[in-house]
C-alpha cells in the first residue's frame, strides 16, 4: 500500500528521504554482499590449501613407513626372526614397533600363502586372510612388472580407519610381506589442526554402515552432528554451507581411500568467525549513516518550512474561492516559483469571477441506455452489484484483411464491422460498454435491468453471424479477404457502475465473471466454434439446445467451469441434431469420469455414422471439429494414461 501524507511538508521530507534511504540501504547491501563473498573466497582458499597440505602429511607419513619398512626388510636380526617360531617373530616386531613414531602396528603376510603370520595390532590372530589383501596384490603386479613392489592405501579396519604400507621382504628372494600401518583417528587429527586454519574431521563407513567420525578438532557437540548431515562423495566435492547445531561452516570434503569412498577427510571454517571483523565494519558504516541521515532531515525540514508556509495562503486562498468568493487574491513576497505560482493563482481567480459555472463533462460519447443512466442519477464514481450477462467478442483475420493498407482504410473496415455488430447487440437490448481493438465489450442486464439477459445475448451471438456473413460478401465484392469472429458470454454477479476518476468516467462493469467472458471469447479458436458460454448462463436461458464442449480451468482461474456451444432454439432443433448432441453427451460424460476405453468406443460410433465434416465454424450446425480433437486426446491418453484424472482441462494460455 502506498504511503499516504496529509501534508506537503511530509510528502516532500519523505520524498527527499526515500530515495537516501534507499541509497544507503544499497550501499549497505553491497558491502555486506561483498563482504560475504570475500569471507567464502578466503575459507574456500583455505580449505583447498588445508586439503592439499593434508594429501601431503599423508603422503609424508607415507614415506617414512616405507624407510622404516626398507630398514626392517635390511635388518639381520629381523630376518634371522622370521624363520623361527611366530612368538619370536612377533617379539621382534613388538620391538621394533617401539623404535617407529610414525606406525600404529605391524603385520607379516607369508608371500606364499598371503595369510597373516603375525600382527601387533591383534597378536591373537594366526593363519587368517588379511583384511588388506588387495593391497599386497596391488603390490604382487608390480613386482611382476619389474617395479619395486610397494602400495599403500587407506582402509577400514575392525571400525577405524587406518593408512597402510605394504613393502616386501627380502631374505634376498620375497619371502613375506610387511605391512606398516597408523590409525587416521583424535591425535592425527589434532597434529594436523596445528598446520592449517580450519577444523578437520575424519570420516569412515565400515562395511557399508552409516558415516562415522574417527577423529575430529570440531568441538564435542559437533562431530555427531556432521557424521549424521554428511552425505559422502566419490570425488572432491564442495558442500557451499552445512548447518551443525544452529552455526554456519563452508565445508570441503576430500575422499582418501582408493575406493572414494569409506574414508573421507572434511575440511570446515566457521562463518560467523570469519565475518566478525566484517560486521564490526558494517556497524561503523551503519552508525555515521544514521548520523548523516538526522542531519539531512534537519536540513530537509528547514527547507520546507520555507516553502510550505506560502502554499498554506494557497491553500486558504483556493478555500475561499471554493466557497464563491472570486475576489479573493494571495499576496506572497517571492520572486522564485512560490511566487509565480501566487501570480498565477490571482490570475486564475479573476478568470473564474468572469463566468458562471464550469463544465465538469466534455463531448462525451456513450450509448443511450447508459446515457439515461448518468442523467438518473448524481454523478459519481461507484457501483453497485449486480446480476450481468457480459459478451466479449474478437475478429479472426483481421490482421490478413488490414495487410497492405493505410491506417484510414483499416479504420474504415473496422467501423463497418463495428457498425454492424453494434446494431445487432442493440437490437436485443444489450450495450456496447467499450471497443478494444478489434474486441468488443458488450452488457445485457446494465445498466438496464431484463429479467431474460442470457437469453437476449445468446440470441444476440447466434444472429451476429448472418450479420457477418452479409459483412464478408460486401468484403469480397470489393476483393477483401473474409474475415470470422469468435464470443465468450457469461452470467455472473459483477460490479457496474462510473469508473475512472472525478474528470473522465467511464460506465462499464467488473469483476471475476468479466474476466472469465474474456477468457471464453479465447477458447473459441481451440474449440473450433464461433460461440461458447459458461453453464450459468446456458442454466439461465434452456431455451437453447447446447452441445457440451469441456469442464476446463482457463488462465487466472482455479476454479473448473463448464462450458457449451449454443446451437439453435431447442424447439427449431431437427431430430438428427438432437440425437447426435445426446450421443455427444454420453461420450463426454465417459470421458470426464476417465473411462477412456468405453469413450473411445462411443466416439468411434459417432464418427462411423455420422464421420467428420470439413471444417465449419456456422453456428446451429454440430461441431464436427470437437470429435476430431477428442480423437486426439484419447489417442495420447491411451497411449500414457495420466496418474490421476478429474475431467478438467487446463488452460495455461489466454
Amino acid at each position: 500500500m502506498a504511503l499516504q501524507f496529509q501534508r506537503f511538508q511530509s510528502r516532500l521530507l519523505a520524498f527527499l528521504l526515500l530515495p537516501l534511504l534507499g541509497v544507503v540501504a544499497a550501499v549497505y547491501v553491497a558491502v555486506d554482499n561483498a563482504n560475504t563473498a570475500n569471507a567464502y573466497a578466503l575459507i574456500t582458499r583455505d580449505l583447498e590449501i588445508g586439503i592439499a597440505n593434508f594429501n601431503a602429511a599423508i603422503e609424508d607419513r607415507n614415506d617414512n613407513l616405507a624407510i622404516a619398512g626398507d630398514a626392517l626388510s635390511s635388518d639381520f636380526a629381523f630376518r634371522q626372526a622370521w624363520n623361527t617360531d611366530r612368538l619370536t617373530l612377533l617379539s621382534a616386531m613388538e620391538n621394533l614397533l617401539d623404535r617407529l613414531v610414525t606406525a600404529d602396528f605391524i603385520a607379516m603376510v607369508d608371500a606364499d600363502s598371503q595369510l597373516l603370520l603375525a600382527d601387533t595390532r591383534r597378536p591373537e590372530l594366526n593363519g587368517v586372510m588379511p583384511e588388506w589383501l588387495p593391497l599386497i596384490q596391488q603390490a604382487e603386479a608390480l613386482d611382476r612388472q619389474g617395479e619395486y613392489p610397494e602400495a599403500a592405501d587407506v582402509i577400514v579396519l575392525d571400525g577405524l580407519p587406518y593408512h597402510l604400507t605394504v613393502l616386501p621382504l627380502l631374505t634376498p628372494d620375497l619371502v613375506g610381506w610387511v605391512v606398516l600401518g597408523f590409525e587416521i583417528g583424535t591425535a592425527f587429527t589434532e597434529e594436523f589442526k596445528q598446520s592449517v586454519s580450519a577444523d578437520i574431521s575424519v570420516l569412515f563407513q565400515y562395511k557399508g554402515a552409516r558415516w562415522q567420525v574417527s577423529g575430529s578438532t570440531l568441538p564435542a557437540s559437533l562431530p555427531a552432528a556432521l557424521a549424521a548431515a554428511f552425505t559422502g562423495a566419490a570425488s572432491d566435492t564442495q558442500y557451499p554451507l552445512m548447518q551443525l547445531d544452529g552455526a554456519d561452516y563452508l565445508t570441503l570434503a576430500s575422499a582418501i581411500s582408493a575406493d572414494g569412498n569409506s574414508v573421507q577427510v572434511v575440511l570446515q571454517r566457521s562463518l560467523a568467525a570469519q565475518l566478525q571483523p566484517f560486521e564490526a565494519l558494517q556497524q561503523r558504516l551503519f552508525t555515521i549513516f544514521a548520523m548523516g541521515l538526522i542531519l539531512m532531515m534537519a536540513a530537509l525540514m528547514l527547507v520546507s518550512r520555507n516553502i510550505t508556509r506560502p502554499l498554506q495562503l494557497l491553500t486558504g486562498g483556493a478555500r475561499r474561492i471554493s466557497a464563491g468568493d472570486y475576489a479573493a487574491s494571495v499576496e506572497i513576497p517571492h520572486r522564485d516559483e512560490v511566487g509565480q505560482l501566487a501570480t498565477a493563482f490571482n490570475t486564475m481567480a479573476k478568470g473564474l469571477a468572469e463566468k458562471e459555472k464550469v463544465r465538469e463533462l466534455l463531448g462525451k460519447v456513450v450509448s443511450p441506455e447508459i446515457a439515461n443512466e448518468l442523467l438518473s442519477k448524481q454523478l459519481e464514481l461507484g457501483g453497485e452489484e449486480r446480476e450481468v450477462t457480459v459478451m466479449f467478442t474478437d475478429v479472426r483475420g483481421f490482421t490478413a484483411l488490414c495487410e497492405g493498407r493505410s491506417p484510414q482504410q483499416i479504420l474504415a473496415l473496422l467501423n463497418e464491422y463495428f457498425s454492424a455488430l453494434t446494431a445487432v447487440i442493440e437490437q436485443h437490448g444489450g450495450v456496447v460498454d467499450k471497443y478494444i481493438g478489434d474486441a468488443v465489450m458488450a452488457l445485457f442486464g446494465a445498466p438496464v435491468v431484463y429479467s431474460d439477459a442470457p437469453k437476449r445475448a445468446i440470441s444476440a451471438a447466434l444472429a451476429v453471424q448472418p450479420a457477418l456473413v452479409a459483412l464478408n460478401q460486401s468484403f469480397m465484392q470489393r476483393g477483401l479477404k473474409p474475415i470470422a469472429m469468435g464470443i465468450g458470454i457469461n452470467t455472473d454477479r459483477v460490479v457496474v457502475g462510473n469508473m475512472g476518476s472525478q474528470s473522465r468516467l467511464n460506465y462499464t462493469a467488473i469483476g471475476d465473471g468479466v474476466n472469465l467472458a474474456s477468457r471464453l471469447e479465447g477458447l473459441t479458436k481451440r474449440y473450433s466454434c464461433c460461440v461458447i458460454v459458461s453453464e450459468s448462463t446456458a442454466m439461465a436461458a434452456p431455451e437453447f439446445l447446447y452441445l457440451p464442449l469441456d469442464l476446463v480451468r482457463v488462465k487466472g482461474k482455479q476454479e473448473p467451469v463448464r462450458i457449451l456451444q449454443p446451437l439453435v432454439e431447442r424447439a427449431h432443433a431437427s431430430a438428427a441434431l438432437l440425437q447426435l448432441v445426446a450421443q455427444f453427451e454420453a461420450f463426454l460424460t465417459l470421458w470426464q469420469k476417465g473411462l477412456f476405453e468405453q469413450a473411445n468406443d462411443a466416439l468411434k460410433a459417432i464418427i462411423m455414422t455420422d464421420g467428420l465434416a470439413p471444417e465449419t465454424e456456422a453456428c446451429g450446425e454440430f461441431n464436427y471439429q470437437l470429435l476430431k480433437l477428442y480423437q486426439l486426446r484419447l489417442t495420447q491418453l491411451l497411449t500414457s494414461p495420466p496418474p490421476a484424472w478429474d475431467g478438467i482441462f487446463t488452460h495455461n494460455e489466454k
